[in-house]
């Protein structure tokens, strides 16, 4: 069982990675998957804070050190049109398939477990700007030791909540990072009864395919037991020290492309749901590049509306929008913004 728990940890350390347009910072498909054939250097470090969320920030982990020896991830191609590929490090093999813009984690296994997810968890959907948030529910069976059956079952939130500078172990500065934060929360039956809450942050520069530096803290309850386990750690990816494949073909026409961002992206910008997950009440932050007509709408699971506000005519500038949810049952509610006639879909999770 222990076992099975490490490879839960581990799994939510994989990552996806990041490219830069000037004066833009986010992930993109086309440089960020994962690619067959990487392979990474992974440094356990200890355990530093993750520090604050926003813009402009300064993370300084010049003084971190080592606590135990470097690792390998490498990943592997499934099917020969990469569309389902890998992730092997710690004897646990990680799988996942990309389905159009998203990268979903579909199982995992070792030695003593196999589990494979009925409904996929959502890693990441491109692109990826500051402000975004995904969430996804995941379910998933599986066996212990090839004779205990398993399941599992939560919800995953990922938010990109941090954009900076960011000092490593090694002394080098690097700017315009990325942070991204994913928060895993779930369920799993067999042969204990466990909730686990993961959060994960990890931090992306220019040029790099995968995370420079991760923090992870768990918390782990099991049926019967009084204490809440806690664990911390923190992972560097010494930027020399990784074997990144290169596919260029056609990336510049690529890159050109996604430089043209949708025109509701150009608009409603830096936009973040805060909290979420949430239990009660929810805030809207947003800015507005332009003059727009604007309104949201809150639907459920089937895509009855819940809550639509009126349409406002708003000046350039910054805003906050509240919806009480205090009424609404757990689960993901998909959140309409209409800008301009324009439409942008996020996901807020209800606790």
């Amino acid at each position: 069982m222990k076992k099975y728990l490490l490879a839960l940890f581990f799994c939510a350390i994989s990552a996806s990675a990041f490219t830069q347009i000037p004066n833009t910072v986010f992930l993109c498909k086309y440089r960020n998957l994962p690619h067959a054939g990487d392979s990474i250097i992974k440094q356990q470090m200890e355990y530093v804070d993750p520090g604050a969320a926003g813009r402009d920030i300064t993370w300084d982990f010049r003084t971190v050190r080592p606590v135990d020896d470097a690792y390998n991830l490498r990943y592997k191609a499934i099917t020969s049109d990469t569309l389902q590929l890998m992730g092997i490090e710690h004897r646990t093999i990680y799988r996942y398939q990309v389905k159009g813009d998203i990268l979903l984690h579909t199982g995992f296994e070792n030695a003593t477990t196999l589990m494979e997810y009925s409904q996929p968890e959502i890693k990441m959907k491109f692109p990826f700007h500051y402000g975004d948030t995904i969430s996804s529910r995941f379910a998933g069976t599986g066996e212990y030791c090839h004779r205990l059956p398993l399941h599992v079952a939560g919800i995953t939130t990922t938010l990109a909540d941090g954009s900076g500078t960011l000092f490593t172990p090694d002394g080098k500065e690097y700017k315009k990072i990325l942070r991204v934060k994913n928060l895993r929360e779930y369920s799993e039956t067999g042969v204990d009864s466990v909730t686990m809450r993961l959060e994960t942050w990890s931090w992306y520069v220019k040029g790099n395919r995968y995370p420079i530096f991760e923090t992870v803290k768990t918390a782990t309850h099991k049926t019967g037991k009084e204490e809440t386990e806690h664990k911390v750690t923190s992972f560097f990816y010494p930027p020399m020290q990784q074997g990144q494949q290169t596919d260029t073909t056609g990336l510049a026409e690529k890159e050109s492309e996604l430089g043209n961002l949708p025109a509701i992206d150009r608009i409603f910008t830096n936009c973040k749901l805060l909290p979420n997950p949430v239990e009660s009440q929810l805030r809207i932050e947003y800015d507005l590049a332009q003059n727009a007509t604007i309104n949201f709408s809150l639907h459920d699971a089937i895509g009855v509306p819940k809550i639509t506000t009126s349409p406002k005519q708003q000046q350039v500038g910054h805003y906050t929008e509240n919806i009480s949810m205090s009424g609404f049952s757990r689960g993901v509610y998909p959140l309409y913004v209409t800008v301009n006639g324009m439409v942008k879909t996020l996901h807020v999770v209800k606790k």
